[in-house]
């Protein structure tokens, strides 16, 4: 049969749809003892609330597994290595292993392999899947049953042709869903509804969008984070980090002035994977080839490290105790430190105490009942995806959302305002 897809705004529940249809199908096709219903998703936070949504489903918990595309792809080609050898199929970072991957997947007998024990596919947020990674899903999808969750207006990365992904899309069986379940708050409704349309997004219950003056913004913005009932966070896009530190700095020594006295309020940030494994990069210097020694010498000295690093260094230990390998390219350490990255953010939180400050990127698949969005200067990309991140900003919330801009000019120009003469 042709996959299943489901196609919606933030909110309108499709991974809920898409879960009702995989155990309408199972009624009909019953798992075997040894099966489960696989579930793969792009970013980890997706993987999460898949992992969630399985868990609490009857019908589906002890019978599916939920992992990124990405490591499904590195399990794959670690099965098939000796093939993918005689194909010269070389694993690197992550594209380079899906696409391997997918040129595995491309023989039927390793896609039956995958069928035989997932017979039930669930792809979420399929919107994501660039070329290689959407190669996966095709080879599968002949031997599979496949359903597929997506929303192209909340793809982020501007650098991405959906083209190829819309067009297979288009080639399913596509449930489109309107409603929203996650709030009922008009303002909200109303904001996400005119930019999906590329039109002003008009204050009105639950939002607001206000400029203030320098010195009277962080008091609000205080102020907007203090009375939030229930979960807050604070949102920005990408060049809006230098400013939200800066507000970050002045709400965590606290507020008074003869109108306002806000105590000090602790701005969590939430470093993003790919920050963390630069930064690891950096510190290693530049070098050809390193010895596990070396490695592990260099990984010891270096300040604020993420706590995935001692899984590194025990993997480069347990290499060289175990199959003598002494040296790493530049290009193997790298793909190490991503998978240990990977999992890290997988499978163990690394969340403290406090109000989280984080890209709209990093906010995608999270949602919080009171959001702040810092809109600065100079905001990258055109005006479509500019309503893409303040649309996935402001969708994150439930009961409100407050976005502060910067400067009053930029309440005339996307995605504030649209075609502005």
């Amino acid at each position: 049969m042709p996959f299943r897809g489901f196609e919606g705004p933030a909110g309108s529940g499709k991974t809920y749809r898409l879960m009702e249809s995989v155990v309408e199908h199972l009624a009909q096709h019953a798992l075997l003892p040894h099966q489960k219903v696989l579930a793969l998703t792009f970013m980890h936070g997706s993987r999460r609330r898949l992992d969630e949504e399985l868990r609490l489903s009857p019908h589906l918990r002890g019978k599916s597994v939920a992992m990124t595309i990405d490591s499904f792809a590195s399990q794959v080609l670690t099965r098939w290595r000796s093939l993918a050898n005689s194909l010269n199929l070389v694993a690197g970072g992550f594209d380079a292993t899906c696409d391997a991957s997918g040129q595995l997947l491309g023989h039927p007998q390793v896609a039956m392999w995958v069928a035989r024990s997932f017979p039930v596919i669930v792809v979420d947020e399929a919107q994501e899947l660039a070329p290689p990674r959407l190669r996966i899903i095709t080879a599968l999808a002949p031997h599979t049953s496949v359903f597929v969750a997506a929303d192209e207006f909340q793809c982020l990365d501007e650098n991405l042709d959906t083209g190829p992904f819309i067009a297979w899309f288009e080639g399913g069986e596509i449930t489109h869903l309107n409603h929203i379940h996650r709030t009922a708050v008009a303002g909200l409704l109303n904001a996400g509804a005119n930019l999906r349309q590329l039109a002003a997004p008009a204050v009105g219950p639950g939002l607001s969008i206000n400029y203030f003056f320098p010195n009277v913004v962080p008091f609000r913005i205080g102020v907007a984070i203090a009375q939030g009932q229930g979960t807050r966070a604070v949102l920005f896009p990408p060049a809006g980090r230098a400013w939200a530190d800066a507000i970050a700095d002045r709400l965590g020594e606290g507020l008074q002035s003869p109108h306002y006295n806000i105590p000090p309020i602790k701005l969590i940030v939430e470093p993003r994977a790919s920050d963390e494994i630069e930064a690891v990069m950096a510190g290693i210097a530049e070098a050809d080839v390193l010895a596990a020694t070396q490695i592990a010498a260099r990984f010891a000295v270096q300040e604020n490290s993420p706590r995935w690093i001692p899984q590194v260094t025990s993997a480069v230990v347990q290499a060289m105790n175990q199959e003598g390998k002494a040296l790493w390219s530049a290009a193997e350490l790298r793909a190490l430190v991503e998978r240990k990255a990977a999992r890290f953010r997988a499978y163990v939180s690394d969340r403290r105490g406090g109000v989280p400050l984080l890209g709209i990127h990093q906010a995608k698949n999270r949602q919080f009942d009171h959001v702040i969005i810092l809109w600065p200067h100079g905001v990258p990309g055109s005006d479509q995806f500019k309503a893409r991140l303040l649309y996935n900003g402001i969708t994150r919330a439930r009961v409100s959302c407050k976005v502060f801009v910067r400067a009053e000019a930029l309440l005339q120009q996307a995605p504030f305002a649209f075609n502005a003469v």
